[in-house]
Protein backbone atom coordinates (compact mmCIF):
# COMPACT_ATOMS: atom_id res chain seq x y z
CA UNK A 1 0.00 0.00 0.00
CA UNK A 2 1.25 3.30 -0.91
CA UNK A 3 0.55 6.74 -0.28
CA UNK A 4 1.74 9.86 -1.77
CA UNK A 5 3.76 11.78 -2.16
CA UNK A 6 5.94 8.92 -2.72
CA UNK A 7 9.41 8.53 -0.44
CA UNK A 8 12.25 8.91 -2.85
CA UNK A 9 13.82 5.62 -1.66
CA UNK A 10 10.43 3.98 -2.98
CA UNK A 11 10.72 6.20 -6.21
CA UNK A 12 13.91 5.34 -6.72
CA UNK A 13 13.73 1.60 -6.59
CA UNK A 14 10.65 1.66 -8.86
CA UNK A 15 12.83 3.33 -11.40
CA UNK A 16 16.00 1.62 -11.06
CA UNK A 17 13.87 -1.34 -12.28
CA UNK A 18 13.45 0.28 -15.66
CA UNK A 19 15.29 -0.89 -18.47
CA UNK A 20 17.51 2.08 -20.67
CA UNK A 21 15.88 1.27 -23.79
CA UNK A 22 12.81 3.21 -22.06
CA UNK A 23 15.15 6.10 -20.72
CA UNK A 24 16.05 6.25 -24.53
CA UNK A 25 13.10 6.07 -26.18
CA UNK A 26 11.55 8.78 -23.56
CA UNK A 27 14.65 11.16 -24.54
CA UNK A 28 14.46 10.24 -28.21
CA UNK A 29 10.79 11.29 -28.74
CA UNK A 30 11.96 14.15 -26.29
CA UNK A 31 9.44 13.66 -23.66
CA UNK A 32 12.72 14.04 -21.37
CA UNK A 33 15.71 16.01 -22.01
CA UNK A 34 18.46 13.21 -21.38
CA UNK A 35 17.64 10.06 -20.38
CA UNK A 36 19.12 10.69 -17.24
CA UNK A 37 16.26 13.01 -16.63
CA UNK A 38 14.00 9.94 -16.43
CA UNK A 39 13.82 9.39 -12.58
CA UNK A 40 12.34 12.95 -11.96
CA UNK A 41 10.26 12.89 -15.12
CA UNK A 42 8.91 9.19 -13.33
CA UNK A 43 8.39 10.67 -9.68
CA UNK A 44 6.00 12.94 -11.57
CA UNK A 45 4.27 10.24 -12.80
CA UNK A 46 3.90 7.84 -10.22
CA UNK A 47 2.99 10.76 -7.81
CA UNK A 48 -0.07 11.22 -9.82
CA UNK A 49 -0.57 7.95 -10.84
CA UNK A 50 -0.83 6.04 -7.27
CA UNK A 51 -3.22 8.05 -6.06
CA UNK A 52 -5.41 7.39 -9.30
CA UNK A 53 -5.42 3.57 -8.56
CA UNK A 54 -5.43 3.39 -5.27
CA UNK A 55 -8.71 5.20 -3.93
CA UNK A 56 -11.78 2.82 -3.62
CA UNK A 57 -14.57 4.35 -6.10
CA UNK A 58 -17.86 5.69 -4.39
CA UNK A 59 -20.37 3.58 -3.07
CA UNK A 60 -22.78 4.12 -5.49
CA UNK A 61 -25.32 1.62 -3.80
CA UNK A 62 -25.27 4.63 -1.12
CA UNK A 63 -26.64 7.16 -3.65
CA UNK A 64 -29.06 4.51 -5.69
CA UNK A 65 -31.20 4.34 -2.46
CA UNK A 66 -32.14 8.35 -2.78
CA UNK A 67 -33.15 7.42 -6.12
CA UNK A 68 -36.66 6.20 -6.68
CA UNK A 69 -37.21 6.56 -10.43
CA UNK A 70 -34.93 7.60 -13.86
CA UNK A 71 -33.53 11.31 -13.00
CA UNK A 72 -34.87 12.20 -16.47
CA UNK A 73 -38.51 10.38 -17.67
CA UNK A 74 -39.29 9.90 -13.89
CA UNK A 75 -40.53 6.43 -14.36
CA UNK A 76 -40.37 4.16 -11.49
CA UNK A 77 -40.92 0.79 -12.34
CA UNK A 78 -37.85 0.03 -14.55
CA UNK A 79 -34.06 -1.15 -13.59
CA UNK A 80 -31.80 2.03 -13.25
CA UNK A 81 -27.74 2.39 -13.79
CA UNK A 82 -25.77 5.51 -12.87
CA UNK A 83 -24.61 7.77 -15.35
CA UNK A 84 -21.26 9.11 -15.06
CA UNK A 85 -22.25 12.91 -15.65
CA UNK A 86 -18.53 13.34 -16.68
CA UNK A 87 -17.37 10.38 -18.75
CA UNK A 88 -14.94 8.54 -17.48
CA UNK A 89 -13.26 8.29 -20.78
CA UNK A 90 -12.34 11.96 -20.54
CA UNK A 91 -11.74 12.58 -16.79
CA UNK A 92 -7.83 12.77 -17.61
CA UNK A 93 -8.66 15.64 -19.97
CA UNK A 94 -11.08 17.51 -17.88
CA UNK A 95 -8.31 17.28 -14.98
CA UNK A 96 -5.72 19.07 -17.86
CA UNK A 97 -8.30 21.70 -19.24
CA UNK A 98 -9.50 22.31 -15.40
CA UNK A 99 -13.23 21.93 -16.77
CA UNK A 100 -14.16 20.83 -12.91
CA UNK A 101 -12.94 20.47 -9.82
CA UNK A 102 -11.79 16.72 -9.19
CA UNK A 103 -15.08 16.13 -6.54
CA UNK A 104 -17.35 15.90 -9.03
CA UNK A 105 -15.53 13.60 -11.65
CA UNK A 106 -17.06 10.60 -9.93
CA UNK A 107 -20.97 12.45 -10.01
CA UNK A 108 -23.47 10.21 -11.41
CA UNK A 109 -27.23 10.34 -12.42
CA UNK A 110 -29.88 7.11 -11.75
CA UNK A 111 -31.02 6.62 -15.36
CA UNK A 112 -33.13 3.80 -17.28
CA UNK A 113 -31.35 2.42 -19.81
CA UNK A 114 -33.39 4.07 -22.39
CA UNK A 115 -32.23 7.60 -21.36
CA UNK A 116 -28.91 6.55 -20.21
CA UNK A 117 -28.39 5.64 -24.36
CA UNK A 118 -30.66 8.77 -24.90
CA UNK A 119 -28.02 10.98 -23.35
CA UNK A 120 -24.84 9.13 -25.09
CA UNK A 121 -26.51 9.97 -28.28
CA UNK A 122 -27.33 13.69 -27.63
CA UNK A 123 -23.61 14.45 -27.37
CA UNK A 124 -20.10 13.48 -27.64
CA UNK A 125 -18.46 12.07 -24.31
CA UNK A 126 -16.21 15.66 -24.47
CA UNK A 127 -19.17 17.87 -24.74
CA UNK A 128 -21.34 16.16 -22.01
CA UNK A 129 -18.45 16.57 -20.00
CA UNK A 130 -17.92 20.47 -21.00
CA UNK A 131 -21.50 21.37 -21.72
CA UNK A 132 -24.23 18.86 -19.51
CA UNK A 133 -22.89 17.49 -16.73
CA UNK A 134 -25.76 17.66 -14.48
CA UNK A 135 -29.50 16.58 -14.89
CA UNK A 136 -30.74 19.76 -15.17
CA UNK A 137 -28.38 21.03 -17.51
CA UNK A 138 -29.26 18.30 -19.41
CA UNK A 139 -33.34 19.06 -18.90
CA UNK A 140 -32.69 22.68 -20.05
CA UNK A 141 -32.13 21.09 -23.91
CA UNK A 142 -35.55 20.88 -25.78
CA UNK A 143 -34.59 17.59 -27.39
CA UNK A 144 -34.14 16.41 -23.72
CA UNK A 145 -37.58 17.25 -22.58
CA UNK A 146 -39.03 16.03 -25.72
CA UNK A 147 -37.59 12.84 -25.39
CA UNK A 148 -38.39 12.34 -21.30
CA UNK A 149 -41.89 13.44 -22.18
CA UNK A 150 -42.54 10.39 -24.97
CA UNK A 151 -40.43 7.99 -22.86
CA UNK A 152 -42.19 8.70 -19.37
CA UNK A 153 -45.27 7.94 -21.54
CA UNK A 154 -43.66 4.32 -22.90
CA UNK A 155 -44.98 1.13 -21.12
CA UNK A 156 -42.83 -1.79 -21.69
CA UNK A 157 -42.49 -2.93 -18.63
CA UNK A 158 -45.15 -4.01 -16.43
CA UNK A 159 -45.37 -1.75 -13.07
Amino acid sequence: SYSTPLPRSTLDSLTDTFPPSAADSLAVYAIVRDPADVPDFMHRVLNDYVPAVTTPPPIWVTTRAAVDACEICERDWIPLSYHHLIPRGVHAKVRRKGWHDDWMLNSVAWLCRACHSFVHRMASNEELAREWFTVDRIMEREDARVWAKWVGRVRWKAR
